[in-house]
C-alpha cells in the first residue's frame, strides 16, 4: 500500500523509472522489457468494479487477466486491520438495497454481520469556537444564526433536510436525463434561493461538507440524486452489513475466486486500441495484449496515462476537470472512556481539523466503543494534508484535547489515511461540479475503441460500492457484445 507521505504525482514516479519504461510512457513502445502477456480481456484495477467485470467475463468463458498498481486488493475499499475493530477507511456499510453487493457476498460465502443496531448514539456534541453546545442549548444559543424556521435543527442536519425538501426529481435516476439540466446548479444557489445567508451556508454546509469543498463547487443535481438513492437503499428492514474482518474481505475473496491470479504492482501508463486488439503498457515495462481492455481506474489516475488514439474531447475534459473528494481520516483509540467522565456523547461535530468525529462500535459487543474516526473533509482535509501524517495525527489529538478536556491524555491517533494523497486514487470519490453531471456523466462511461471504462464515477443508478459493482457489470456486458 502506498505510504501516507506519497502525494498524487506522476513526475516523481517517472523520475525513478528506467529509461526503457520512460520511453514506453512517451510512445507506448511495442518493445517491452518483459514478455508480452496475451489474453481475451485485461482488466485494469482490482477494486470492486474491475473484479466484478472480471468475474462476470470469466463466467462466460473468457480468459481474463486483472492487473493492479497497488500491492493490495480492494481499491478504495480499505479495512484497517491494525486498528481495533477493523474500521473502514473506505466503503462502510452495505444497505438493504445493495443488491449486487449482497449477491456477491452470498455467492462467495463471505461471512457478514448486520451492524444496523450498533449506532446507538443519536446525537452529536456540537463544538464551535471551543465551546460545547448541547442539543437542548442550541435552539436559543447565541451562536445559532440560522433562520427562525431552522433554529431547532443541528447545523449538520440542515443540508440533508433542505435538499430533501427541495428535490425536484420525480425519480432519482432522472438525474442523468437531459431534461434535468436546469437542476445542474450549485448547492449554494439552492441555499440562497431558500433565503440562507452566506454565513448560514458556511455553518450548515461548508463547515463539514459531505461532497466537494463548499456549496459553490458541488452540483445540487448530484445531491438530489444522492438523496433519492440513499432513501431507496434504506427502503427495507434496518440493514448495515459489513464483512467479518472488514469490508476489504469482499474484494479479496472476489480476487481469489478468479481463475488467474491478480498481477500486483502493475502501474499502467498507457493503453493503445487498434483494429487488431488492445495493448496495455506498465511503468515497469510489462506489456499486456488482449482483444479488449476494461479500465476501472479513477479519473485522477487517468490524467497521467496516455491513450492511443486520444480520447474524445469530452472524455478528456472530464478526466481533467471532474474533481475527487478530499477526505482525510484520523483513526484514534481511547485509553479510557472519557465520555463517561463528562457524560457527553462520544460523537462530535467540530469546527476544528478533527472535523466530524464518530465513535465506532465494531466489536461483537455492540455497546463497546472500538475506536474513533475523525473525518476531515473538503477544505479541512486539504488543511490537514499540508502537514506530514505524523503532524496531522498530533494536530487532531491536540484539537480534541483543547475543546474537550476530559479526553486529554486519553486519545491516541494510530492511523491516518488521505485519499487525496493516494496516487492510485486522487481522492475518495467523484464529485460533480455544477454543470458537470449533464456535460460529462454519460461521456466517462462510453467505450473508446477496444477500451471499456468502469468505476463508481461511471455508474448511473447507484453510488459507492453498489455503483462500482453496477459499472463493472455494464463494462462486462459491453465486452461480451463486442467480442
Amino acid at each position: 500500500m502506498p505510504s501516507n507521505n506519497k502525494f498524487t504525482g506522476f513526475s516523481r514516479r517517472t523520475a525513478l523509472a528506467s529509461t526503457a519504461a520512460a520511453a514506453s510512457i512517451a510512445g507506448l513502445s511495442p518493445k517491452p522489457l518483459r514478455a508480452q502477456n496475451r489474453t481475451d480481456v485485461v482488466v485494469i484495477g482490482a477494486g470492486l468494479a474491475g473484479l466484478n467485470a472480471a468475474l462476470l467475463l470469466e463466467e462466460q468463458g473468457y480468459n481474463v487477466q486483472v492487473i493492479e498498481g497497488r500491492d493490495r486488493i480492494g481499491g478504495r475499499l480499505l479495512s484497517l486491520r491494525d486498528v481495533p475493530g477493523n474500521p473502514e477507511a473506505g466503503g462502510n456499510g452495505i444497505g438493504f438495497g445493495y443488491g449486487r453487493m449482497i449477491d456477491i457476498t452470498e455467492r462467495l460465502n463471505i461471512p457478514m454481520i448486520n451492524n444496523a443496531g450498533r449506532r446507538q448514539i443519536s446525537s452529536f456534541e456540537l463544538y464551535l469556537d471551543g465551546e460545547r453546545i448541547s442539543d437542548e442549548q442550541w435552539p436559543t444559543h447565541a451562536k445559532n444564526i440560522l433562520p427562525d424556521a431552522w433554529r431547532s435543527f443541528s447545523p449538520r442536519l440542515v443540508p440533508l433536510i433542505l435538499l430533501s425538501q427541495t428535490n425536484p426529481l420525480a425519480d432519482f435516476e432522472d438525474w442523468y436525463d437531459a431534461k434535468s439540466k436546469p437542476y445542474d446548479i450549485s448547492v449554494y444557489d439552492v441555499f440562497k434561493r431558500e433565503g440562507f445567508t452566506d454565513e448560514q451556508i458556511d455553518l450548515t454546509f461548508n463547515l463539514n461538507v459531505s461532497y466537494g469543498t463548499s456549496a459553490h463547487d458541488i452540483s445540487a443535481l448530484m445531491m438530489w440524486f444522492n438523496d433519492g438513492w440513499v432513501a431507496s437503499m434504506d427502503d427495507g428492514p434496518p440493514t448495515q452489513l459489513s464483512a467479518i474482518g472488514g469490508n476489504m474481505t469482499i474484494p479479496e475473496t472476489m480476487a481469489r475466486a478468479l481463475q488467474s491470479e491478480v498481477h500486483m504492482g502493475r502501474e499502467v501508463v498507457g493503453i493503445r486500441s487498434t483494429n487488431a486488439g488492445a495493448e496495455v503498457d506498465c511503468l515497469d515495462g510489462t506489456v499486456y495484449r488482449a482483444k479488449h481492455v476494461v479500465c476501472a481506474l479513477p479519473l485522477p489516475v487517468m490524467r497521467y496515462m496516455k491513450f492511443d488514439p486520444v480520447l474524445p474531447s469530452v472524455h478528456s475534459k472530464a478526466i481533467s476537470m471532474v474533481p475527487y473528494f478530499a477526505m482525510t481520516q484520523v483513526h484514534l483509540v481511547s485509553k479510557e472512556p472519557f465520555w463517561e467522565a463528562d457524560e457527553w456523547s462520544p460523537d462530535m461535530w467540530t469546527d476544528t481539523v478533527a472535523g466530524h468525529v464518530i465513535a465506532n462500535r465494531h466489536f461483537l459487543d455492540n455497546t463497546e466503543i472500538s475506536s474513533f474516526t475523525a473525518w476531515a473533509r473538503g477544505f479541512t482535509a486539504l488543511k490537514l494534508d499540508q502537514v506530514s501524517p505524523e503532524e496531522g495525527m498530533a494536530w487532531v489529538v491536540s484539537e480534541l484535547e483543547r475543546i474537550r478536556p476530559s479526553c486529554k491524555g486519553k486519545l491516541e491517533a494510530v492511523h491516518i489515511k488521505s485519499w487525496l494523497r493516494d496516487s492510485f486514487a486522487g481522492g475518495d470519490y467523484a464529485v460533480w461540479e455544477p454543470g458537470q453531471v449533464t456535460d460529462f456523466l454519460h461521456a466517462v462511461g462510453k467505450p473508446h475503441g477496444r477500451i471499456h471504462f468502469c468505476g463508481e464515477h461511471t455508474a448511473l443508478s447507484n453510488r459507492g460500492m453498489e455503483g462500482a459493482m453496477e459499472s463493472g457489470e455494464r463494462a462486462a456486458f459491453e465486452v461480451m457484445d463486442a467480442i
